[in-house]
């Protein structure tokens, strides 16, 4: 029983490997900052009223930024250790109980014994199931804090990239999402990566 619920906490990391889809409204103000400086090859040149579009691929951009490969091992590795921790503790809980078990069978042990024993492993078990909720609940505190870090981040770069290209609308996709066809100069993955990138790469060379 240990070890199958000890399981539960492999599925609160994986959770990282989809991120939710960011739809991003920029108000009519970058419109102004189009007006006073060169628009980019592939930028839709947009007429009063029109609504200029691009797309991100938001697998993509997780798939090569770098800040997500590290911290992904980092919980992978927390989780792992934390896994080891529950399923040692949970194996030494369950020879205890089999050896319990033993010296009754066998009346090795007195019925006064035999009470005050089960009493102790019950109270071990359910030291267990407190352990493996609070392994649950850091590992779901750390994915919440990591998945806030990642949606301000690139929420923060597609802003940046935003301020020379004046779209008014960017859409994220993920594969299998919903954006089903799109032209390739809508596409501003590469420009929000390699801005991610390069904001963490001076940030941690400081």
């Amino acid at each position: 029983m240990i070890k199958e619920n000890s399981n539960r906490i492999i599925s609160g990391i994986l959770a990282l490997a989809v991120i939710v889809l960011f739809v991003l409204h920029f108000s009519g103000k970058n419109d102004k900052v189009v007006d006073s400086q060169p628009i980019q090859t592939g930028v839709l040149a947009g007429k009063p009223g029109e609504v200029k579009i691009a797309y991100v691929f938001v697998d993509s951009v997780l798939a090569n930024y770098d800040f997500y490969k590290i911290v992904t091992d980092r919980l992978l590795s927390k989780k792992s250790s934390l896994e080891k921790e529950l399923i040692g503790k949970g194996d030494a809980f369950q020879k205890e109980v089999a050896d319990f078990q033993y010296k009754v069978e066998k009346k090795l042990i007195t019925s006064w014994d035999a009470e005050a024993r089960q009493k102790q492993l019950t109270e071990k078990q359910q030291v267990l199931g407190n352990l493996q909720n609070d392994m649950q609940n850091t590992l779901a505190k750390d994915e919440q804090a990591v998945t806030i870090q990642l949606h301000d981040s690139v929420l923060s770069a597609v802003n940046d990239v935003n301020i020379k290209l004046g779209y008014n609308l960017v859409l994220s996709n993920t594969f299998g999402g919903g954006l089903l066809y799109a032209d390739d100069y809508m596409n501003i993955t590469k420009q929000v990566l390699n801005r991610l990138n390069e904001t963490y790469r001076k940030t941690n060379s400081k």
